[in-house]
């Protein structure tokens, strides 16, 4: 069919749990609280604060720049609103540091993967002289996993990183509990992870999956100018269509088909940046490094559930996430 339908569908009213004029209180730790004088109370008193006039206010206007350094900081620092609007760009407080018990991951840990999880291989690059990793080269299905964790909801990184959530890096646990509270979010125990339609995750964790699509019924009403075409979910008066990944370039692919070019070579640097291998040629790789072939050696890693997460906690917090990663197989 190559002709036009349009999409009838039900308008939902979505109630705005914070519609109104609510105003809430956040603390640089990002606690999230309601604004009510006797909390305000509370908190200055938790602060130390007795004499209000020795508190100073600021108007901060805040965009998407502020926003997306925001969202960095919510893993590295416990002051995060002073890191991010108070210091220099680039300053971060004392507090600002990684957890080497979270970027770790325990032997124990390693006997319980699954030895049936999706593994993949990845080939890694290191100088000999003092085993510095220079860059990695795999197959599109490891950089499917790197992307995909781009699609994964924050929350449920959270779960997968830590089992019940408790992580205690940054600020991100005070934000994400006291929002739930707030929204009268009750947190479901064992609750899966959705992903939008056609957005896939690699079966490296099993509890993640993508949303089937919907069923759509394609109907024709007469006009006089001809048939105008219409969908619906509602009833099925029509003929049912089957939804096709729009990311595939095969007309005929139901399933995701993953975010890269299938039977691709790509190399990955430490802080994760991909390039086609195709696009980079070895030899021209060896020069930008500025190393000697003979001081260059090659490891080959398998990547499990447990190594993923691990490489997931990284990324979350590092700029040098497969050199983290590393510290899982020593």
């Amino acid at each position: 069919m190559n002709k036009e339908a349009i999409l009838r569908v039900k308008k939902n009213v979505v109630k705005d749990e914070t519609a109104g004029e609510s105003t809430f209180f956040i603390t640089d730790d990002l606690r999230i609280m309601q604004g009510l004088p006797g909390d305000l109370i509370q908190s200055l008193l938790n602060f130390g604060i007795k004499n209000v006039s020795l508190i100073e206010e600021k108007v901060l206007e805040i965009g998407s720049a502020e926003m997306c350094n925001l969202l960095s900081h919510l893993f590295i620092s416990k002051m995060t609103l002073t890191d991010v609007f108070l210091r220099k760009q680039g300053s971060l407080s004392s507090t600002a540091m990684l957890d080497e018990q979270f970027m770790l991951v325990r032997a124990l840990n390693m006997k319980e993967s699954n030895e049936n999880d999706g593994k993949r291989s990845v080939k890694i690059m290191l100088r000999k002289s003092d085993s510095k990793l220079l860059y990695a080269e795999a197959s599109a299905n490891f950089v499917d996993l790197l992307f995909s964790f781009l699609t994964i909801p924050l929350e449920s990184v959270l779960e997968l990183v830590d089992g019940n959530g408790n992580v205690t890096i940054g600020c991100i646990s005070n934000f994400l509990n006291d929002l739930n509270t707030i929204l009268s979010i009750k947190k479901k125990k064992s609750r899966k992870c959705v992903l939008p339609l056609f957005y896939s995750c690699p079966d490296v964790f099993p509890d993640i999956r993508s949303c089937k699509p919907p069923k759509y019924y394609c109907y024709s009403v007469p006009r006089p100018n001809g048939l105008n075409f219409y969908l619906t979910c509602y009833h099925e008066t029509g003929r049912l269509l089957t939804f096709m990944d729009p990311k595939s370039l095969t007309p005929n692919t139901e399933n995701s088909s993953g975010y890269v070019e299938k039977n691709s070579l790509f190399v990955i640097t430490d802080d994760l940046v991909v390039k086609s291998l195709s696009s980079v040629s070895s030899i021209s790789l060896l020069k930008e490094i500025g190393i000697s072939v003979d001081d260059v050696e090659e490891q080959v890693i398998i990547i499990g559930e447990v190594e993923a997460v691990a490489l997931l906690k990284a990324c979350l917090c590092s700029s040098s996430a497969l050199s983290d990663l590393m510290k899982v197989y020593v």
